[in-house]
């Protein structure tokens, strides 16, 4: 009877360690499946964020090249500013 026992719980024993090594399994496959999806929405939003920023500074050129005194003096004022934060440290 006692040989039973021991037989049944080990068994049972190798059930259980068959079914947590599925369930690791699973774990594991559902982790690197979220990931990649994560991987892929970061990729995507990189590149739309790229797109824009291509899109801002073609914009950029242009007003540059339709007013290029406006620019110059736009820069010669961010430079002094950025010269007077500067400057009093």
């Amino acid at each position: 009877m006692a040989n039973e026992d021991v037989k049944k719980l080990s068994d049972d024993v190798g059930e259980l360690k068959a079914g947590f090594s599925k369930i690791a399994d699973t774990l594991s496959d559902l982790v690197r499946q979220r990931s990649q999806e994560a991987a892929a929405r970061v990729e995507r939003a990189a590149e739309d964020t790229w797109a824009e920023a291509k899109e801002q500074l073609e914009g950029v050129k242009q007003k540059i090249h339709e007013e290029p005194v406006v620019a110059v003096g736009v820069a010669f004022g961010v430079g002094l500013l950025v010269g007077l934060l500067f400057g009093r440290r």
